[in-house]
């Protein structure tokens, strides 16, 4: 299955790209994450429900005083391609 996740608050120039990379690659879950124009990270993944889960209970742990997250938006999307790794768009 394939998610797309809208992380917003404080998660740009904090290092929350580089925090979700490892979170991702500790729960083997595929995909993307890049920073999007208005201050939002988003995150393409591509994992099962339990797994999901696991993932976005950390992702809206800041891991430091700097970073901020307010709300994190879930969307399950359709997309064609599958991804063979995790990767940081910068």
């Amino acid at each position: 299955m394939t998610f797309q996740l809208i992380v917003s608050g404080r998660v740009q120039g904090v290092g929350y790209r580089y925090y979700v990379q490892s979170l991702a690659d500790k729960y083997k879950i595929k995909g993307t994450v890049r920073n999007q124009s208005n201050g939002n990270v988003m995150i393409i993944a591509q994992t099962d429900y339990e797994t999901l889960g696991q993932f976005i209970s950390h992702l809206k742990i800041p891991q430091h005083r700097w970073m901020r997250i307010d709300n994190v938006n879930i969307e399950e999307i359709k997309l064609d391609k599958n991804y063979s790794d995790f990767r940081t768009i910068y």
